[in-house]
């Protein structure tokens, strides 16, 4: 009895955090990160010319390891780090870094700002810091 009076309890906790919008993930910038660009975030194409695949954000991201092109392009599911050929910039500046942990060479993209990656950092931006 004490197990189904626990199992109610812990269920009844769940429901009342998914009605407020807590969660135990790990909070985001509304949109970002959704493979959609929108008009206040940086996105970076895996193609040349903002073609393909977005991945769009709104603040500072130390580590590309972990983040992954969306949508239904061919580029979706591959893995942003090191696979970056264009961006635009509707956000305030951002720093791109060819190492994670905001390290190796930089390059600054400012606000309203697009274009294809240089040689220097085609495929090589692994990091990004959002400066306003």
């Amino acid at each position: 009895m004490r197990t189904s009076n626990v199992l109610r309890g812990i269920a009844a906790t769940a429901l009342t955090l998914t009605v407020l919008g807590l969660t135990a993930s790990t909070a985001s910038a509304s949109g970002w990160k959704d493979g959609w660009l929108d008009s206040t975030e940086f996105g970076l194409f895996c193609q040349s010319d903002y073609k393909n695949s977005v991945f769009d954000l709104s603040a500072s991201d130390d580590n590309f390891g972990d983040d992954f092109f969306k949508g239904s392009q061919s580029c979706a599911g591959q893995m942003v780090n090191e696979n970056t050929a264009s961006y635009i910039n509707n956000s305030c500046g951002f720093f791109v870094f060819t190492n994670s942990g905001m390290t190796g060479d930089k390059g600054f993209i400012p606000e309203g700002h697009r274009g294809n990656a240089s040689a220097k950092f085609k495929n090589r931006i692994s990091s990004a810091g959002r400066y306003c």
